[in-house]
């Protein structure tokens, strides 16, 4: 769906920054140059400058005066029970730069920090000297950030989050969304994120006032969209805009798991106005994949 707005133009020139700036190692590799010498591609990533190695040594990664103190201080605040969100917020109350906004080549202003960005630098094998894709030749050329204990420490806690039992039938796990990954802000385009209340499931987008300052939108702290306002008239348009060419199965009756698996064979997305109370809905249909789009009055 094509969401030009002046605030979803800004996010996404921050995510491009964000990418530039290489957090997640992606656009800062260990390649060799033709002749053996590495070579860096790209900014290096946040926490760290390149220099000049010895002579026919090619670039290396030494740890940024001024940022690489902010990784330590997210790796230690992770090992200390914080969580990401608490983590990002904690840093764009005290103003610290962001991976979009440090460095000389980023515009004015320091941009808000986000979860992803957190966790991005708490999985980045970098910071412990190691190359992006967990050794080899390229390893040489990072000067570690933390010691690598402290990375392993880390990274064995997210896996073993990542390895949790099943919980019982009443759990937040078990908790099922028909929309998940599906629904927009319109406010600032970021995917709106499950939530229970009053044992029915919801959809949030999560908006601190500092990221609001940082980013220069207006947002409320909380956007909530029920589940249960949307499917009725939802189900309602894709049958009437797919008919009569495509046959829409009655998803408003289906279980969760069954209208998540249609949605999203359906490709559905959508983008959610508070201020309106409009969510406009893409979706595709039929063999060919026939584009559908609407605006739906909540």
């Amino acid at each position: 769906m094509h969401l030009s707005s002046p605030v979803h133009d800004r996010i996404s020139s921050q995510r491009a920054q964000r990418a530039i700036a290489g957090t997640a190692g992606t656009h800062a590799t260990d390649a060799p140059e033709r002749g053996g010498k590495p070579r860096i591609w790209g900014r290096p990533p946040y926490g760290y400058r390149a220099v000049a190695g010895p002579e026919g040594t090619g670039l290396r990664l030494v740890p940024d005066e001024r940022t690489a103190p902010i990784v330590r201080r997210i790796f230690d605040e992770y090992l200390d029970d914080r969580g990401l969100q608490i983590i990002a917020e904690g840093l764009t109350a005290d103003e610290v730069p962001s991976p979009g906004s440090h460095g000389p080549r980023t515009g004015e202003g320091t941009a808000a920090w986000s979860k992803s960005a957190v966790r991005a630098i708490l999985v980045n094998p970098r910071y412990a000297g190691h190359a992006a894709t967990g050794g080899g030749e390229g390893a040489a050329l990072c000067t570690p950030v933390l010691p690598a204990d402290v990375f392993e420490r880390v990274r064995a806690r997210f896996e073993a989050r990542r390895a949790r039992p099943e919980r019982d039938a009443g759990s937040t796990a078990a908790r099922e969304y028909a929309l998940r990954g599906m629904v927009r802000c319109a406010r600032c385009n970021r995917l709106m994120q499950g939530t229970w209340n009053n044992a029915e499931p919801y959809y949030r987008c999560r908006f601190p006032a500092e990221y609001a300052t940082a980013n220069q939108i207006e947002h409320p702290r909380n956007v909530y969209l029920r589940e249960q306002s949307v499917l009725g008239p939802l189900t309602s348009w894709l049958r009437s805009a797919a008919a009569p060419q495509w046959r829409v199965p009655p998803l408003r009756t289906a279980d969760g798991q069954a209208r998540l698996d249609a949605f999203r064979a359906m490709e559905l997305r959508m983008v959610y106005d508070d201020a309106t109370r409009l969510l406009r809905v893409k979706a595709t249909a039929g063999p060919d994949g026939t584009v559908l789009r609407g605006a739906l009055a909540l």
